[in-house]
């Protein structure tokens, strides 16, 4: 497969996406295709290549981006694994990414309707932490750098867990111990099992608390947060972190179950 270098968006580009992302959310909204139209908003050099060199990879695309949701997220995280971690959390790199590479799928992935979803999901308004895991490419990345278990057959059996719903995720990849590799690991196999063990006595994943406004996954994390304001949680083992989890959320589900709710 051919190479190419990877590159950043200007830091005046990016200076001028932001002030202008009205305008950028009509562009994206209207251009599916390709991301040409960017220098009728700034003139100048868009991109500034870098030394580190990936695959130039094709991303799938589908009406339902759900059908593909998976083969490009483990697609993102093989081409991308090698990068300094430096690159991969910088905003810079994944508006070259989202504009160049990822421009189709990232369209289909995340629909663009205001200035609003652009500025959270294509750039990292709210802090570098939550816009890693709001930006529509740069999650499917992390998605899978958290969840793959080199030790198992399937090293992405989690990763597919996960993208069925996001919510399994998404709340602890929040929290300071997600990368923690053992901590991810540990919960979300203790969340697999009890979803395949609830199977077809409760769907876990409609469990809500708080009028709806919460889920138990989010419930989950919260938990293990209290588990590791007692304790350090980054010295637990995984076998520790499973058993707990797996405790408190089929607590929960019991709980649930004795409401008569399914």
């Amino acid at each position: 497969m051919n190479k190419i270098n990877i590159s950043f968006i200007t830091d005046d580009a990016l200076e001028t996406l932001y002030k202008n992302s009205d305008e950028v959310a009509e562009y994206l909204m209207k251009e599916k295709n390709n991301s040409n139209w960017l220098k009728l908003i700034y003139k100048g050099e868009l991109f500034e290549e870098k030394k580190y060199k990936i695959d130039n990879i094709s991303l799938l695309t589908d009406d339902n981006y759900d059908n593909v949701d998976f083969q490009n997220s483990i697609m993102i995280y093989e081409t991308l694994k090698d990068l300094p971690r430096y690159i991969l959390t910088d905003e810079r790199f994944w508006c070259w990414f989202n504009f160049t590479i990822g421009y189709k799928a990232a369209l289909q992935a995340m629909k663009i309707n205001s200035k609003t979803t652009f500025e959270d999901h294509w750039l990292f308004k709210q802090s570098k932490r939550r816009g890693i895991f709001f930006n529509v490419l740069a999650r499917c990345y992390f998605r899978v750098a958290f969840t793959i278990d080199e030790d198992n057959e399937d090293k992405y059996c989690l990763t597919r867990f996960v993208i069925e719903n996001p919510e399994r995720f998404r709340h602890m990849s929040w929290k300071q111990y997600a990368p923690e590799r053992e901590v991810m690991l540990g919960a979300l196999y203790a969340e697999r099992d009890l979803v395949e063990k609830y199977n077809g006595i409760c769907d876990v994943d409609k469990i809500k608390y708080d009028g709806g406004r919460r889920t138990i996954y989010s419930e989950v994390a919260k938990k293990l947060s209290l588990y590791g304001s007692v304790r350090l949680v980054d010295a637990a083992s995984r076998e520790e972190i499973y058993n707990y989890v797996y405790e408190k959320m089929e607590e929960m589900i019991k709980e649930n179950l004795n409401k008569g709710q399914k």
